[in-house]
């Protein structure tokens, strides 16, 4: 049988993101994830996903929460961190990429790319025996950096039938004088369900006596095996050996002899990894490709299965575990870290619960809108995760504007260009369209007429939209749409929607797999009604709104900026792949390269003041430097702050400010504002909403085991690739009938869940912050609970009413220690003597982290 898992940290995941503005793919592939030698004081982890790009995080709250570590660095895919074994005093640590290596002599704060290998990918790093000098591996071979300067390890074993240059990944792992080299190669991976299917075709581990320069290859009796894993304990006794036909071996003599341990059958293990005091508690964790964990705590001699927590959120086949990481401190502490294609998990028991940690700040904005019009202090922000936001005093505070809209996630926010007369706002969600406000952000209503679902006859996601200008007039939005499973299918739309006559057309830009990176339009106002189209293809221009389109550029393009006085300089820039502008003067009719003196800059978003044509002032947003600003169209340019953000869109002004002195960025780890112009930024919408999305909702039966709430029958998991024989009772225990996800317009995100739970079961809501807010329905068959914080009663709440009540505060806290809290809802089986039932709600946690 040829066993296959599910990987997308390849170059060529990474490209079809970039080239892709970004796209979000439902799930958070997590690439690296590394623990600080002294995570007991600092609490310190790194992590890097391609979730929206290539971004790399940083947490210093043990895991619990990131945020953005790219100070220094370009534009690239993170794949592992190496620390000083002097960490605690001189704070080195290095990353590896697949653009070169970094280092940081400040804890991460701050990277510096080193000249060795400029470009190259670099696989993995290890510190030498005179913990100095590094070991670097490359396609290209093995190297040592040291005082001497960088030199070649002579020797360095190609694989039996693979040059070093086809290598995918490798590892480096040294243990007293011998250095273990593991080499993995497969070729370009295939498509299935949207997720890469990745045959390992080779791998091997070589051994490299650094006292001889002997070398040897461990496992010869493996010579025609594909090794996945492998991995060494610090005094050098215990070595483990994982192969792709699913069995796990052991060395207990230096790798001279080996004896089976472990075998799964239609799996295999993919990461293996030792406890740092292994030498006295003997605990092995080892994670397969189809997502689950086992650990032994004798040596390998016995496993036992632990993945309570780890159900999947996502419908996708396989579920890599590509990550291990254990704490420094693990004897006390007994927390683990994974990094899955579904994201990073953490136990605090040895793996007996596992938990979600939502690396991406879910108050993090994708859009940030003040609204126009004097005296309006009204600003709205559309965020990842955590639905719409709305503040009425310029961003000081924020509350919840999510009623009837199903947008946790929104893929594009559009204030009305006639905003200030009709309230109107337009948000594009991933899963189900188009939603509107007339009211300024208090009740959503889905535009069901703008469904392309029912059109092309199958399931969609939505990825861009545009507004026209002139929107008051011609009702024009366009949209663009890809089938659900997106990768790796070609099928693409994209749509004219007519609000006045609800009309609905397909349109045709390029060929029929295009992407659509963004629509752009010539300004309110402007005598020239032109609409542009950013694509994989290239720049489209149409003269007649959309009816039909004209090539004017070939090179793919991310983003378009059109000049706010573009009647009279007929200024567009557009971005490119690689973060270089293009420019037209002719009214987007040609484009030529431009460099704007940002030479070495990677911009993602460029930005135009509201009076550019009075002030020149343009703004753009780098990855890793931060925002500059220039006030004279781009000739001199002066940093404008953010150092080491990203920002998903440029920054957005306070339109009732004269002096433009009110900014707000949204970035990866939160929306920020600057009330000085920009000398300084401050991160605001504090509040942070759990919404009835999984795995961010948890709920446990009586003894701890968690309901999986994505998956119904074991059929279904099964179609999946998601049941296993051997472990499938244990992890996927159904409760027929226990939960259901109800629809309403007047719920948070148009929904809630409602339990019919036995005594016992509780919903759990696991938390970093200072303060909780418990949100629920209130109903005719409802039964009474019993509200549990860290453990310690908060007494109860009778969730009956006569008449369904919305926005309900059913259990409120504030000023917590600044930790991980869990908040429970626990079935208690009683019920109000009018009720009918004693069912539960769950809508949504307000989380706070002041």
């Amino acid at each position: 049988m040829n066993r296959r898992c599910l990987a997308t940290f390849v170059a060529f995941a990474a490209h079809f993101l970039a080239v892709t503005c970004q796209a979000h793919v439902p799930h958070d592939i997590i690439y690296s994830l590394d623990v600080s030698p002294t995570f007991h004081n600092d609490g310190l982890v790194f992590a890097s996903s391609t979730q929206f790009g290539e971004a790399h995080l940083m947490s210093s709250t043990f895991g619990e929460t990131f945020s953005e570590s790219h100070a220094g660095m370009q534009q690239t895919l993170v794949t592992g961190h190496t620390f000083s074994p002097n960490f605690s005093t001189d704070g080195i640590v290095y990353m590896v990429t697949h653009q070169g290596y970094y280092k940081s002599v400040d804890r991460g704060r701050n990277w510096e790319k080193q000249k060795d290998f400029a470009d190259e990918q670099v696989l993995s790093i290890c510190f030498a025996n005179d913990e100095t000098s590094i070991y670097v591996l490359t396609r290209n071979g093995l190297h040592r950096i040291g005082s001497d300067g960088l030199q070649s390890v002579d020797g360095y074993p190609h694989q039996n039938d693979v040059a070093l240059s086809d290598i995918t990944f490798g590892k480096l792992q040294r243990v007293g004088n011998r250095l273990f080299v593991h080499q993995v190669f497969y070729e370009t991976p295939k498509r299935k369900n949207g997720m890469d299917l990745v045959d390992y075709r080779t791998g091997k581990v070589h051994v490299l006596d650094t006292d001889r320069g002997k070398w040897d290859s461990v496992g010869k009796s493996f010579a025609s095996k594909v090794i996945t894993d492998f991995d060494v304990s610090t005094d050098g006794h215990t070595a483990l050996i994982a192969l792709k036909d699913g069995t796990v071996h052991r060395s207990v003599d230096q790798c001279q002899t080996w004896a089976q341990v472990f075998s799964r059958k239609d799996d295999f293990v993919c990461k293996l990894k030792m406890s740092p005091d292994f030498a006295d508690d003997q605990t092995i964790a080892c994670g397969t490709a189809k997502g689950f964990v086992f650990l032994s705590q004798n040596g390998g001699d016995d496993w036992t299965v632990r993945s309570n927590g780890l159900s999947r959120w996502v419908h996708h086949v396989n579920i890599l575990i590509n990550q291990i990481a254990f704490s420094p401190n693990y004897r006390n502490d007994k927390t683990i870290f994974l990094g899955k294609t579904t994201g990073v998990y953490k136990t605090t028991d040895s793996g007996k619960f596992w938990r979600h940690i939502n690396v991406w700040n879910p108050k993090w904005g994708y859009f940030v809108y003040p609204a126009p019009g004097e005296p309006s202090r009204d600003v709205f922000a559309a965020t990842y995760n955590g639905g719409i936001y709305r503040s009425h005093d310029n961003g000081m505070t924020w509350s919840s504007a999510n009623i009837g809209i199903t947008s946790a996630f929104a893929n594009g926010m559009e204030l009305s260009p006639n905003y200030e007369v009709d309230k109107t706002i337009f948000v594009l969600d991933i899963a189900t369209g188009l939603y509107r406000s007339a009211d300024a952000g208090r009740s959503w209503s889905h535009v069901v007429q703008a469904d392309t679902a029912k059109v092309i006859g199958k399931p969609v996601l939505y990825r861009k939209m545009g507004v026209s200008p002139d929107f008051a007039d011609d009702g024009l939005i366009f949209l663009f749409s890809v089938p659900r499973r997106i990768l790796g299918v070609p099928e693409k739309h994209v749509w004219r929607f007519n609000d006045k006559t609800k009309e609905l057309s397909q349109l045709s830009i390029g060929k029929s797999n295009n992407y659509i990176n963004r629509f752009a339009f010539t300004p309110q106002g402007s005598k020239q009604k032109l609409v542009f189209a950013a694509t994989a293809q290239g720049i489209f221009r149409s003269e007649d709104a959309g009816e039909s389109w004209t090539q004017v550029s070939a090179i793919g393009s991310q983003n378009l900026f059109v000049s706010p006085d573009f009647d009279e300089d007929g200024l567009v820039y557009s971005m490119d792949a690689g973060g270089r502008l293009h420019r037209s003067i002719d009214e987007g009719q040609t484009f030529e390269p431009t460099k704007l003196g940002l030479d070495g800059k990677y911009i993602d978003n460029l930005t135009f003041s509201p009076r550019y044509a009075d002030d020149q002032t343009l703004f753009a947003s780098t990855f890793g430097e931060g925002v500059f600003r220039s006030q004279d169209a781009g000739r001199t340019w002066s940093h404008f702050g953010l150092r080491g953000k990203w920002l998903y869109s440029g920054p957005a002004f306070s339109s009732g400010d004269g002096d433009d002195s009110v900014f707000f960025a949204p970035t990866v780890d939160g929306i920020y504002r600057s009330t000085d112009n920009g000398r300084s930024w401050n991160k605001v919408l504090r509040t942070i909403q759990r919404l009835p999305k999984v795995p961010l909702l948890m709920l446990r039966d009586p003894n701890g085991k968690e309901i999986p709430l994505t998956f119904g029958t074991p059929e279904e998991m099964k179609r999946y690739d998601a049941y296993d024989a051997e472990v499938g009772d244990v992890i996927f225990a159904r409760t027929p009938n226990l939960f259901q996800k109800i629809k309403s317009p007047h719920a948070y995100l148009a929904s809630y869940y409602k339990f019919r739970a036995n005594p016992g079961y509780a919903v759990e809501i696991h938390f970093y912050g200072t303060g909780v807010e418990y949100k629920c329905v209130q109903s005719a068959d409802l039964g009474i609970v019993d509200i549990v914080l860290d453990g310690k009663p908060q007494g109860q709440f009778d969730l009956y009413s006569e008449r369904d009540r919305f926005d309900v505060t059913g259990y409120e806290r504030q000023n917590l220690k600044q930790d991980y809290h869990v908040l429970r809802i626990v079935a208690t089986g009683e019920k109000n003597q009018e009720s009918s039932g004693t069912a539960m709600t769950f809508n949504a946690a307000n989380i706070t982290n002041d």
